[in-house]
């Protein structure tokens, strides 16, 4: 068998409708003016690192001078040897 309750929109709890919304609301107001008060607005973008590098004052890399010193191929290699 079903609880007997009294309904929530009865005249014994129509008194009680107006304070407690109206203190919902409240705790919502207080909520809401705490979190205006604690916002911190985003920070800037970040700014991009330009990277910039001199030139070299020492002498060119070994590999490339000898890359552009002897374009042929290898001495002993296969293909070194006319038929």
């Amino acid at each position: 068998m079903a609880k007997d309750r009294a309904a929530p929109f009865s005249r014994k709890h129509r008194r009680y409708w107006l304070p407690v919304t109206g203190g919902m609301i409240l705790i919502g107001l207080i909520n809401l003016a705490i979190g205006v008060c604690s916002y911190d607005p985003p920070p800037p973008p970040p700014q991009k690192i330009e990277l910039v590098i001199p030139p070299s004052q020492y002498a060119a890399d070994a590999g490339i001078d000898a890359a552009t010193a002897a374009p042929g191929p290898a001495a002993g290699s296969a293909g070194a040897t006319p038929r």
